[in-house]
């Protein structure tokens, strides 16, 4: 099998896309730490009762795992959750971030606690598990064989409203995958991200048309979690060549963001910046990028911000420079 002998932890296992995860990885040979807390999809609550559970499958099917069941927003606890890993089973070789809420509110509505505990969850939790890993590698020296995927979202490079504190959140894993993928490489470790579309808890709150979409078909249902898995168990395996990338799954099409690129440029001949030198310099950059939307079914081309948006504020504008 492709991760015999390897050594998994995967965050947020108890349920959805982690449950997966932890269930395709041990099939796949790995030993697995499952990690979960047992909260709500919004953050809230606690239950042993989801880790121990895919455990006990996983045990069943003949594979090893072991569950723990601290937050990810707790930083102490990741190291906790590593050293479980080699207490049990001698070392760890792939992290799995996969831990994450989704708490829907609109701007002015947004509580502390709203982003707080999207930020804790997802951002820190990510950054946490991964530091802890990363103190251990490095005290082992590099190795090849070693990987962190960590789970991003379509709405981190294409954020939407009322989901803010997601859309940012999910934006710095991100960010710290590309960061730690140029960091820890010396240490053979490959950083990649994913941006899933599958149906868990995380789609409680969202647009009707977005639920009809990743409502259940017959025959091949692209929105059922296990087709993420096997891209995680892509990146987790010898046959990976990438690192520092994001990939976005749904079904089965398999899709790579582009990174954001400095298209457009002006100078000012050594010369200090103006409102009115600036305005002049970038009259002719574009107001929105056209680019292609990832949603589920697939990808669409759209303008962000949209047309729409610009339109009513430029006629906002005008319509107060009348008044005055």
């Amino acid at each position: 099998m492709l991760l015999d002998g390897k050594v998994a932890l995967v965050s947020g296992a108890g349920r959805g896309l982690g449950r997966e995860h932890a269930l395709a990885l041990a099939g796949a040979g790995a030993k697995v730490v499952v990690n979960d807390f047992g909260g709500s999809n919004i953050g809230e609550g606690g239950d042993q009762g989801p880790a121990e559970a895919v455990v006990a499958e996983i045990v069943a099917a003949g594979g090893k795992a072991i569950a723990n069941t601290n937050s990810v927003a707790d930083w102490d606890a990741a190291t906790v959750m590593v050293n479980d890993a080699i207490a049990a089973f001698g070392d760890i070789d792939i992290i799995v971030n996969n831990a994450g809420i989704n708490r829907v509110a609109m701007l002015g509505e947004l509580t502390e606690k709203d982003w707080d505990l999207s930020v804790d969850i997802i951002a820190k939790g990510t950054m946490a598990i991964t530091n802890a890993a990363v103190a251990h590698w490095k005290k082992t020296g590099p190795r090849a064989g070693r990987a962190i995927i960590n789970t991003a979202s379509p709405a981190a490079m294409h954020p939407a409203p009322t989901i803010s504190a997601y859309c940012a959140a999910k934006a710095a894993v991100v960010a710290l995958s590309q960061s730690a993928a140029l960091e820890l490489a010396p240490l053979g470790v490959r950083v990649n991200a994913i941006a899933p579309m599958a149906r868990t808890r995380m789609l409680e709150g969202s647009p009707p048309e977005i639920m009809d979409l990743m409502s259940p078909r017959e025959g091949f249902d692209p929105a059922l979690p296990e087709h993420v898995s096997q891209l995680v168990l892509y990146l987790a395996n010898p046959l990976c060549r990438f690192t520092g990338r994001v990939f976005g799954g749904w079904g089965d099409q398999i899709f790579l963001f582009k990174e954001w690129d400095a298209a457009f440029s002006a100078s000012n001949d050594s010369r200090k910046w103006t409102p009115e030198t600036l305005a002049a310099a970038v009259q002719d950059f574009p107001a929105s990028d056209n680019r292609r939307i990832l949603f589920p079914g697939g990808t669409m081309a759209a303008d962000m911000p949209p047309a729409e948006l610009l339109h009513a504020l430029d006629a906002l504008g005008a319509q107060e420079a009348t008044a005055n």
